[in-house]
């Protein structure tokens, strides 16, 4: 298996750094370097008489952050001037590697994501970097945040930045539902209580004749004598101020913190309390469904099956560790399945633009997103384009005994192993990954994965996030297994629409076995027992339901 595995990757690098330049032009894009300075005109005071090291980026939400980090850098250091350059993202590490091959002005670090890590790290522009001072690197960033930058043992890059999803919902729809349940608890036990104690009252007036006796002569009518226009309208009012002193007196039962604590209480931390959820839910005059996300996107349906499967252990760089096709797995992305009955969303009209514009018009009730949408909706709501109170929890698990773990991506600062000037590359990228997590979020939207990060004014949203990150899994670094993401997308999107979650599994994991070894696999088929699940029950009569209406 590792002499196939050695010839891919050398096929691959030689591909990576030779054909750079080709790569680079059949793109037809250039390279954005920094405007040279006009002839004669003095350089930059804060650069005069220093080296300078050059950041690659792709993404143009980090301009502003980044240009300002490294005026702040230079400024305290007497040696080093750091130039941000914005580039094309497409054939990015093919750009990189063309640069370091023929140009003066190479990137001394760039920013990529983790799973590129072994194709950078084997074509020679990810080597393994060394905290400075000593740092304690597992004091600073989080064990998910240096698991996605190790690779084959070594720190090949300082974490900086991720995504990853969690669920959101709608508070004041939730809020109404509890403290309605709470109030007509409360209505039914004061109603009982009422019953009991007429009915103590009528036996005791049974056991003693002489009491409760009545004259109908006495009041000059008699029982059959019709009401009086008057005294029905005065019977009715009396009626309304008795139901009207009974709903304060019920309202005054039920406190805030009340129904705070129920709407905790029945968040679904499971699908199947979800589904639960679902069926008790009175769904407010203008909510289409309680629970909608986009069903095709993997970044939002891979914790049905995060936590059963696993490739490339948890570096996501081990060839010998594939394990997609399993009994668990099998379940989870059955489960996923069976919301399409209960929830009836299709593939053909969802998107997460979408569902996140569904969501802020109080169309559905809770949804799966990822940490933009902690922006977007503060910005909804401050615009007044949003009237409701939301907030952010984590993805449930698919059931008691099985958990839900969402897919990550980690954005990484990699120092160059073809620059001449690693070690100022080396201490900037560490700088640049421990500044405040709170800048980086407001200037970029982007999460820190610094440890215990405070994010200032949505610090409590986004440590639902972080949370979530830290039990999440990153993305693999194979190079074997580049397509997976893609496959599995599709694999969603089909067992979503109807085809048979079992075999999707099996041919999936037989393809990237046969990526990973050069030899075809087959996998003995798994068979899951027949069983009648609560689950079930609960998805058919939300089917009916739905019929019904």
């Amino acid at each position: 298996m590792h002499s196939f595995r050695s010839r891919v990757i050398a096929i691959l690098i030689t591909l990576l750094i030779v054909g750079g330049c080709i790569a680079v032009a059949a793109a037809g894009y250039e390279i954005r370097y920094p405007e040279p300075e006009e002839e004669g005109e003095p350089a930059s005071a804060y650069a005069i008489g220093k080296d300078t090291i050059y950041l690659w980026y792709t993404d143009e939400s980090l301009s502003d952050y980044l240009n300002t980090e490294a005026v702040n850098y230079s400024s305290v250091n007497d040696e080093i001037r750091v130039v941000p350059v914005l580039v094309s993202g497409r054939d990015y590490l093919e750009s990189i590697s063309d640069a370091s091959m023929t140009d003066e002005e190479l990137p001394d670090l760039f920013i990529a994501t983790g799973d590129t890590l072994e194709k950078a790290n084997l074509a020679g522009l990810a080597e393994p970097v060394t905290p400075p001072d000593n740092a304690n690197i597992t004091d600073v960033f989080s064990q998910t945040a240096l698991n996605a930058v190790t690779y084959n043992g070594n720190l090949v890059a300082y974490p900086m930045f991720m995504e990853c999803s969690a669920m959101c919902y709608n508070y004041t729809y939730l809020e109404q539902w509890a403290r309605n349940t709470l109030e007509a608890e409360i209505r039914a036990q004061l109603a009982e209580e009422e019953k009991l104690a007429e009915e103590s009252k009528s036996s005791d007036q049974a056991s003693d004749p002489g009491t409760g006796t009545s004259n109908a002569s006495a009041s000059g009518k008699t029982g059959n004598a019709a009401k009086t226009e008057e005294e029905k309208k005065a019977e009715e009012e009396e009626k309304a101020r008795q139901e009207a002193e009974l709903q304060e007196k019920i309202t005054s039962m039920v406190s805030d913190e009340d129904v705070d604590a129920y709407v905790e209480e029945h968040i679904p931390t499971t699908i199947d309390e979800l589904l639960v959820l679902s069926d008790d839910f009175d769904a407010p005059e203008g909510v289409d469904t309680i629970f909608k996300w986009a069903v095709t996107d993997i970044f939002y349906n891979y914790f049905f099956i995060g936590d059963s499967i696993d490739v490339g252990g948890p570096y996501g760089d081990d060839p010998t560790r594939i394990d997609i096709y399993n009994e668990n797995a099998i379940k989870g992305l059955t489960t996923y399945q069976k919301l399409n009955q209960f929830f009836s969303i299709s593939t053909d009209d969802v998107s997460y633009g979408g569902v996140i514009e569904d969501f802020e018009f109080g169309r559905i009730v809770m949804t799966i997103v990822t940490s933009d949408a902690v922006r977007s909706l503060a910005q909804a709501k401050a615009d007044g384009d949003m009237e409701y109170e939301y907030r952010f929890t984590a993805l449930p698990d698919i059931s008691d005994t099985s958990a839900g773990r969402s897919m990550s991506v980690t954005d990484a600062i990699v120092v160059n192993g073809y620059s001449s000037h690693k070690a100022a590359a080396n201490d900037f990228a560490y700088y640049l990954s421990t500044s405040a997590p709170d800048t980086l979020y407001e200037w970029t939207g982007k999460v820190s994965v610094l440890k215990d990060a405070d994010y200032g004014e949505h610090n409590d949203e986004l440590k639902v996030f972080a949370h979530e990150y830290e039990e999440s899994v990153p993305l693999p670094k194979m190079l074997e297994t580049s397509n997976y993401w893609v496959n599995l997308e599709m694999l969603f999107a089909s067992v979503w629409d109807g085809a048979d979650a079992n075999e999707g599994l099996k041919k999936l994991s037989e393809q990237m076995k046969l990526q990973v070894t050069g030899e075809p696999v087959t996998e003995e088929t798994i068979i899951i027992p027949e069983e009648v699940e609560e689950e079930d029950e609960i998805i058919e009569e939300g089917s009916e339901e739905d019929a019904e209406e």
